[in-house]
């Protein structure tokens, strides 16, 4: 169903498209309607990408005046290099992966964050539980290649030595863990603690946010040329607007985005739709916050801009760190 816009969103679209138009830094635009921009995802179109969706389905992005092309990724989608190069004008990645492209030599920033508490965790079995971060010395845990430098900076951090942890290279699936390959697992909490619990498993866990990992997920994030141009910035801008938007339609109806993903967008993936509600809800505490109550989802404040980099550093991250987020595009929004 789409809400009702207030007069200032169709004229806003209207000066997206012209100002796109006249730049040319978007394909298929005109004075007549919203400019065309693309959206790319780091992951399947499932619960963890719904705002975008809905947003979508909603008219959110025609709205704010962009044309919006969501691109779903997945575990061999490497967002940033396409960002970067401009396949993309927008991308969501995580903060460590934008930083540590940055570092490599891309201009990228960050504009919006959805996941103000990073889900990255450590599950166990209830019967054999590893309840905190020491509790891992001597044990065997399954992490994927793409998180041992986060793994190993946060055991660091800690002042536990890297190497008195067994890491098994492990892919998403946590089956691994079920069969006794390892004694923990490098999860999310909204995703595989859910799947096993539907299996009649039970388990444990704890976020690397309790130990100084504090990294937004599903960051929002663009070539910084983009802000400084007028219509790619004023495209961005409907881009975050539109997102924030379909993000505030999924959290208030979990069961119904679940239901909305699994046989739309996601129905080429066989989504469990059981598992798509439960994981929907576990987003809840993930994404609304004290901060973005207070601000807005998506908010970027600046005790959280400073713990991030703050993470990124203890990460070992090289480069200007303090560049790396820019949230003038929320003021714009929630000043408008």
């Amino acid at each position: 169903m789409f809400r009702s816009r207030p007069r200032l969103a169709a004229i806003a679209a209207t000066t997206v498209a012209a100002a796109l138009a006249l730049t040319g830094c978007a394909s298929g635009s005109s004075s007549s309607g919203p400019a065309s921009a693309s959206l790319q995802l780091g992951w399947i179109a499932n619960v963890e990408n719904m705002g975008p969706y809905i947003a979508e389905r909603d008219g959110d992005f025609a709205a704010n005046g962009v044309d919006v092309t969501i691109t779903p990724g997945g575990p061999s989608v490497s967002v940033e290099p396409l960002v970067q190069s401009g396949k993309a004008l927008v991308g969501l990645g995580s903060t460590d992966g934008v930083a540590r492209a940055n570092a490599e030599g891309a201009a990228l920033v960050i504009v919006g964050a959805t996941l103000q508490t990073n889900p990255t965790s450590i599950m166990s079995l209830a019967s054999n539980p590893v309840s905190t971060l020491s509790d891992l010395v001597g044990k065997r845990l399954c992490i994927q290649t793409s998180g041992v430098a986060v793994m190993q900076g946060v055991l660091g951090q800690n002042g536990i030595d890297p190497s008195s942890v067994q890491f098994v290279t492990a892919d998403f699936d946590p089956s691994p863990l079920v069969a006794g390959d390892c004694d923990a697992f490098v999860s999310l909490l909204n995703n595989q603690p859910v799947t096993l619990k539907l299996q009649g498993i039970e388990t444990t866990s704890f976020l690397l946010a309790d130990y100084g990992y504090e990294a937004w997920g599903n960051v929002l994030f663009t070539k910084r040329s983009a802000l400084a141009d007028q219509g790619t910035r004023a495209a961005v801008r409907g881009i975050v607007a539109g997102v924030r938007a379909g993000w505030t339609t999924a959290l208030a109806d979990t069961d119904a985005a679940a239901a909305y993903m699994v046989d739309g967008p996601g129905a080429s993936q066989n989504l469990d739709l059981e598992q798509q509600k439960l994981a929907a809800a576990a987003f809840i505490p993930l994404v609304q916050t004290d901060d973005t109550r207070a601000n807005g989802l998506l908010s970027m404040s600046a005790s959280g801009i400073a713990a991030n980099i703050a993470t990124l550093r203890a990460q070992g991250i090289q480069g200007n760190l303090d560049n790396l987020f820019d949230s003038s595009i929320l003021d714009e929004l929630k000043n408008s």
